[in-house]
């Protein structure tokens, strides 16, 4: 499992599989958690990129998220867990970085040549989701659990 704390490094370190990000393995000392059970994985190239948002505003926008960390691969299936959220309404967007570039490659239309998934599993039409469609509340010192499939084209 990789856990990825919310507190206040923009950047975080690179890490081994099964290790904490900057984060508490103390539960009582983080306010709530996101677990996101990932699937889909197709090889163990690259890295695995977790973006977190906290507004429609800066929503699927790389350079504005919440928290962003680029993770090693485990292929197949990964738990990852983001830790010591404030409550409130939160969206993110994932994808596979099989060739290490920090961007999710497209063909020449603009879709995705990498895996990718966003909370919900939610789909856009033409495009990534809205907000609306991929946002969930994040109760106060509680849990939420997510299965996310990667999606391919």
């Amino acid at each position: 499992m990789f856990s990825i704390s919310c507190k206040k490094e923009k950047d975080a370190p690179k890490v081994a599989p099964n290790t904490t990000i900057n984060g508490n393995t103390n539960p009582s000392d983080s306010l709530s958690y996101i677990v996101i059970n990932l699937n889909g994985m197709k090889n163990t190239n690259g890295k695995v990129n977790v973006a977190l948002y906290n507004s429609e505003q800066t929503f699927n926008d790389p350079g504005q998220a919440y928290r962003q960390v680029f993770l090693p691969t485990t292929g197949g299936n990964m738990v990852i867990q983001v830790d010591s959220l404030p409550a409130g309404q939160y969206a993110f967007g994932i994808f596979h970085d099989e060739n290490d570039n920090a961007s999710i490659d497209a063909n020449f239309v603009g879709i995705p040549q990498e895996g990718f998934a966003f909370s919900n599993n939610a789909l856009g039409s033409f495009g990534p989701p809205t907000w609306v469609q991929a946002q969930f509340d994040l109760p106060v010192k509680s849990t939420i659990t997510q299965s996310i499939s990667l999606k391919f084209y």
